[in-house]
């Protein structure tokens, strides 16, 4: 943690909006992040004060051409709650008037604990890593009106705008790019996305390099079956508040998630 910054302000703050369901425009100057570092410790004091169970790890803003244009080194590294991890055809709630980032991903599941460690792992020894994948939603639900405006370092405090993890079928490891070239996402029986391709593409074993960076960084064990959403493989998109169905459709596959206004604190 900072010797200079004190994450507590800025975490509380985010706590509690994160309670009501509402959203802020910034926060105060004097309690704002102004280094990823700092926005991480945020993140942990907003975490433990939501009190909700860690069980994974989301990345964000992972792909080439994301990271460019928010001038980061890597992407950004979130955590799961258990409370916000929901099965294909549940139904998540999103406060009145707030517009959520719906993405298409693949998650996978750690086959051993990761003690921090500096120093990247070869392909293969990456593959091993990974005991089981399987498609998945993120919604993506900033505490902030404009994540955009208020800086990497606020959203990464933010928890990076996780708000709830989908979980679809097993697949087999082997078969993301498959998915990827056939993956289709409709709202409410409307194409909404297509998948990504070039630098706008994020790739599973990357994402996961990166998260093992992080956690060496923090100091963070990474422990057996721990879910890992790897980021999107389709073009986010935007959902007004109302009651919606989304579908994605994959190589034979299909992953199901309803989205619903919140009708009280979150």
């Amino acid at each position: 943690m900072s010797a200079t910054f004190n994450p507590g302000t800025a975490a509380a703050l985010l706590a509690d909006a994160c309670r009501r369901g509402v959203q802020l425009r910034d926060l105060p100057a004097d309690a704002k992040p102004a280094t990823l570092a700092c926005g991480y410790d945020v993140q942990d004091r907003f975490v433990a004060a939501l009190g909700d169970p860690v069980v994974g790890w989301k990345l964000g803003v992972g792909s080439a051409n994301a990271m460019r244009r928010a001038s980061l080194a890597r992407p950004l590294v979130g955590q799961v709650g258990a409370s916000r991890c929901f099965a294909s055809g549940d139904t998540v709630h999103v406060p009145a008037g707030a517009v959520a980032t719906i993405e298409f991903e693949i998650a996978v599941r750690l086959a051993r604990d990761v003690a921090p460690a500096h120093g990247e792992l070869a392909p293969a020894a990456l593959t091993e890593l990974v005991q089981s994948a399987q498609v998945a939603f993120e919604v993506v639900l900033s505490r902030y009106e404009d994540r955009g405006a208020v800086g990497m370092p606020a959203f990464a405090g933010d928890n990076v705008g996780f708000h709830a993890l989908v979980l679809g079928a097993q697949i087999d490891p082997a078969s993301v790019e498959d998915v990827r070239a056939s993956a289709s996402v409709t709202l409410d029986g409307a194409a909404s996305a297509l998948p990504l391709d070039g630098d706008d593409a994020i790739y599973p074993l990357e994402a996961l390099q990166s998260l093992l960076a992080h956690a060496a960084e923090r100091g963070i064990t990474l422990r057996k079956g721990t879910v890992v959403t790897t980021g999107t493989l389709t073009r986010p998109f935007d959902v007004a508040a109302g009651v919606h169905a989304v579908r994605a459709t994959y190589a034979g596959g299909e992953l199901v998630l309803n989205l619903a206004p919140q009708t009280g604190p979150g």
